[in-house]
Formats: structure tokens, sequence, C-alpha cells
């Protein structure tokens, strides 16, 4: 119990001197590196939804190899992938206890000089904000995790995930300036090389890499994610996600296949600011509000009047009403105008 005090201590520490969660998760790895034994790092922040990055904190090493990793991730059945770690309850892995069935240690990890790894999913409240991943190389005295580094990352997990639903639920008030009609497209090659590009789509991809303190010639993380993800799953042929920047604004990304005349895969990226409709169910995860709570908000974007909202969703008026309290309460406005505004019009592109 002492040593949960004490990193939730650190924690809260972190957080009172991060600006955002990249301060916040490297002084949290800095932290951990006097207590864990390893040589390089992953933190990420995570849809809720999709498990999809939003923006990693990632060593250098891991960098140049985080493509190869994030493909296995949707391409293989392997061990202690991201998605299976969240889904199974399992939420940390070390990749040592079955290192010889895992083809990511032997076609990608082992030629690189890497001897193990800890994935951790970092939940709260029964919601995945994030994955903490270690590594050992080959050539460090203690080549592989011991015991208490697993348990000591347990310890940690639902500390950060705490701190990281924090910041991905943190309501950004800016917007990125827009043009109605005008749309940020990236042609793709398979190897997620840049074919063609127009200037929006240049612009907000250049946020994106400052965001994540990337070079010019380097692919966002949730573009590497959002891309793996529709390479492995041909069938899926539209495939989006919201990333927030604090201080800037919502980025929506939309991704689909192309077939070249050659029958050769091309990804078309559509990266834009997130428009109204897109913002919503972020915004309603971000509120915390319950599937009822949702139903009625959704009822009253649409202008249903209270009476109308009670037949609809077979509950009495009193109960509507009751639901609309809580509501206005966990969303801080007074009114039914307000609520619109606050999480739907306010993002209507001009």
């Amino acid at each position: 119990m002492k040593e949960a005090q004490y990193w939730q201590r650190k924690s809260d520490q972190c957080l009172k001197h991060s600006k955002n969660s990249f301060e916040y998760r490297q002084l949290m790895i800095e932290a951990l590196r006097t207590h864990i034994n390893f040589d390089a790092y992953c933190c990420t922040l995570t849809d809720v939804h999709t498990l999809f990055s939003v923006g990693a904190v990632t060593e250098q090493s891991i960098e140049a190899i985080h493509q190869e990793i994030m493909e296995l991730e949707y391409t293989t059945e392997d061990v202690n992938r991201y998605g299976f770690l969240v889904q199974s309850g399992q939420n940390i892995g070390r990749l040592s206890d079955s290192s010889s069935r895992s083809f990511r240690y032997r076609e990608v990890l082992m030629p690189n000089g890497f001897s193990d790894e800890v994935r951790a999913a970092l939940i709260y409240q029964g919601q995945c904000y994030g994955f903490l991943t270690l590594f050992k190389r080959a050539e460090n005295e203690q080549p592989l995790f011991k015991d208490q580094d697993v348990m000591l990352i347990k310890r940690l997990m639902p500390i950060m995930g705490e701190s990281l639903k924090k910041f991905y639920h943190y309501i950004i008030e800016e917007r990125i300036p827009a043009v109605e009609g005008e749309q940020g497209i990236v042609i793709f090659d398979k190897g997620l090389k840049i074919l063609s590009s127009n200037t929006k789509a240049c612009e907000l991809l250049a946020i994106l890499r400052k965001y994540e303190s990337l070079a010019e010639i380097q692919v966002p993380k949730p573009i590497q994610a959002i891309c793996a993800k529709l390479l492995a799953d041909k069938y899926n042929s539209n495939t989006s996600l919201i990333v927030p920047i604090k201080d800037t604004g919502y980025i929506a990304i939309r991704a689909s296949l192309l077939l070249t005349s050659q029958q050769e895969q091309q990804i078309a990226l559509l990266i834009n600011e997130a428009s109204s409709r897109e913002m919503l169910n972020f915004l309603i995860t971000a509120y915390n509000l319950t599937p009822r709570e949702k139903e009625v908000v959704f009822e009253v974007i649409k202008g249903i009047p209270t009476k109308e909202i009670a037949y609809n969703l077979d509950i009495s008026i009193y109960t509507v009403q009751d639901h609309l309290k809580v509501i206005f309460q966990k969303v801080n406005v007074s009114n039914r105008n307000e609520l619109v505004w606050k999480i739907f019009s306010r993002f209507q592109l001009d």
C-alpha cells in the first residue's frame, strides 16, 4: 500500500508540473527509471473507443521500429497484443514469459538487440487511456524483467490511467482554422511513404509532428495506427480517429484503401478539423454521460421537446427532467441551448 501511495504522490507531482500529457508521461517514465532497469520505452495515449494511439512518447531506438511493431499488432496473433491485453482483462504481459512463441520478438525485437518487453494497459474505471511499454536490450546486465518490476508496473497502471483520462477528456476550447469545403488529403503507399498531399494536409501533419516532437519525415503515431489497422483489415474500407491537441484543437483523421490500375494498395487519408458530428461521441464520453443520458442528449440536439423525448424513450416526463438536470451539471450548462452549443453547435465548421 505504501508503494501505491508513493506513486500516487509522484503522479500528482508530475501532473502539477506538466502542461500536457507528453510532459506528464515523460516525467513519469523518468521517475520509473529510478526504480526499474530498462533501456527503451514507448508510452502512448489512446482513443478509448478504438485503442488507436493519439500520440506517443517514444525513445529513439523504438521510434525506428515502431511502424513494424504497429503493423504486427493487427496482422499477427502474437503474444501480448495490446488489444488482447485490454479485451482479456489481463492488462499486463511480459514477453520473456512466452518469447519463444512471439513473432514480434523473433522478427523485430531480437534482430534489433532487444531481449525483453513489458506491455501494460493503463486502465481506469474500465476504460483504456494508454499503453506503457518498456524494453530491455540483450547487452543489459539484467536482460529480462523481474517479477518485482511487473508488480511495480501493475500498481502504477490505474494511477497513470486516471491521469491520462484527465488529459484525454480535457475539453479544448481552441479550434483549428478551417475553410468551408477545404479538405486535407494525403496519399500514402502501403509503406506509409507520402506520394502526394495538399497544403492543408501538410499544415495539419506539421501540427501532429510537433505534438509528438517528430522529425519532418516521420509519420505521427495516430496515422501509423489507423493505416496499420486499415491495411490489416481489407474489408474495413473506412476508419476514423479524433486526435485532441491541447491549446490547439481537435484533428479528425479518416483513412480509406485505394487500388491502383496495377492493383497496388495505397491509402487515402483525409485530415481536417473535427466537425460537430465527429465531436459528438467524443464529448459525450468526455463528459462521462451514461447510455441513457446520451440518448436524451441526441433527442435534445434534434430539438425534440421533453414530452416527446419521454414518449420516444418510453420513460416519464419527470425522468427526462431528472436526466436533464444531471446532464446540465456534468456539462456545466444551465439550459438546453447552452447544452447544444457546448457539445455540438460550436464545432460546426464556418
